[in-house]
């Protein structure tokens, strides 16, 4: 069987309460801020002319409710039904969960025994470092180092792409931006991301088993949706 391309929108959720707050945010779940549903909005209105063909999200409630948003603002599909996938929630952090971001980082460079991000970049392949440090510290044994965090996120991702590679077309992931880093490293190192930002897009192709990266942390359908959003003032 001839499979076709998939385009893959993968989002990231829109800013929530622990986002704002400087926070960690794996499993645990913070509402969208004003802001972040604003943002969410005005993506929905930069897609709203993009047939897709498929919708999922992680089983977290800031990703469905970013998948929601846009599903709402979409013009040119029809009978889009949100599809929640628990292999997409982010990197689950054990005792670091609701942790303040700095605290949790600062534990990860002295265990790496390096002053700084950049320093610790240099010296390991960073994505898979920060995961299964993590891992190492957390006493409660629940953290996922990365082989565990990359390992489900792929299935699902490879599960989603064989779901809609028969008619191909445009499917809109919307996930996490620690998971979306891991993803992306993955798949082509060369793009080296350190942020991810809210509702911001990357997009990756799949066809016949292969994936390719094409953009990382794209805001330009954002920065679209604002100015239809102007228009329609």
């Amino acid at each position: 069987m001839i499979s076709k391309e998939v385009k893959i929108f993968l989002m990231r959720h829109g800013e929530t309460i622990l986002n704002k707050a400087g926070r960690t945010q794996g499993w645990c779940d913070g509402i969208l801020t004003k802001e972040g549903i604003e943002v969410a909005v005005n993506v929905g209105f930069g897609l709203r002319d993009i047939k897709f063909k498929s919708v999922y999200s992680s089983d977290l409630g800031r990703a469905r409710k970013t998948a929601q948003i846009v599903i709402k603002e979409n013009k040119a599909s029809k009978d889009l039904k949100l599809q929640e996938r628990e292999g997409l929630r982010e990197v689950y952090f054990g005792k670091y969960e609701g942790e303040i971001d700095k605290m949790m980082f600062n534990d990860i460079l002295n265990y790496l025994n390096v002053t700084s991000i950049e320093e610790a970049e240099k010296k390991y392949e960073f994505q898979r470092a920060y995961c299964d440090t993590c891992a190492a510290l957390d006493e409660t044994k629940e953290a996922e180092d990365y082989n565990t965090a990359i390992t489900r996120a792929m299935n699902e991702l490879k599960q989603i792409c064989k779901e809609n590679s028969q008619e191909g077309g445009n499917i809109l992931v919307v996930a996490h931006g620690g998971i979306i880093r891991l993803i992306i490293d993955y798949l082509d190192k060369s793009f080296n991301i350190r942020n991810i930002d809210n509702s911001s897009i990357s997009m990756i192709s799949y066809r016949d088993g292969e994936f390719k990266v094409e953009s990382v942390n794209d805001n330009s359908y954002s920065e679209k949706g604002k100015e239809i959003s102007k228009q329609n003032l």
